[in-house]
């Protein structure tokens, strides 16, 4: 059976998996971008399903410098650098993974504008993003029968 590693900082996708793809995924879940890394280190998954708002997340766990995007973006205003790292969160976990050597197909549940996701599959390639939780297309993205 293949596996799926759900990241997230809820339990909502992880219970969606659980419930619609267990039949075909070995189903795991990680809430921070250090736990997927050690999740994966432990054992490979096949394909990755991850969330990109990550708002119920830890400071001390988010991947990127609140301080240098303050500066970089916001005037030095760090609730808003704050923000926007979770805001994207699921994108900068997801560019971690590929930089430490993780290929895997990668989903997004998420509407991006074209130009968006397109820069997202130009740098971390293979990624896709479906509009809302659906089980037969997330079949589809990650090649496994209906």
């Amino acid at each position: 059976m293949k596996r799926l590693l759900v990241i997230e900082d809820g339990a909502e996708y992880e219970e969606f998996a659980a419930l619609f793809l267990a039949d075909c995924f070995e189903v795991r879940a990680a809430h921070s971008a250090r736990e997927a890394l050690a999740a994966l280190a432990a054992a490979p998954a096949d394909a990755l399903l991850v969330d990109l708002r990550f708002d119920r997340i830890a400071s001390d766990a988010l991947v990127g410098d609140v301080a240098a995007t303050a500066e970089r973006l916001f005037g030095g205003d760090r609730a808003r650098a704050e923000a926007y790292l979770k805001d994207h969160q699921g994108a900068l976990v997801l560019a971690e993974l590929r930089r430490a050597g993780h290929r895997q197909p990668a989903v997004f549940i998420h509407e991006f504008p074209p130009a968006q996701l397109a820069n997202l599959q130009k740098l971390y390639a293979p990624v896709s993003a479906l509009r809302s939780f659906d089980a037969r297309r997330l079949r589809e993205a990650f090649g496994v029968g209906a």
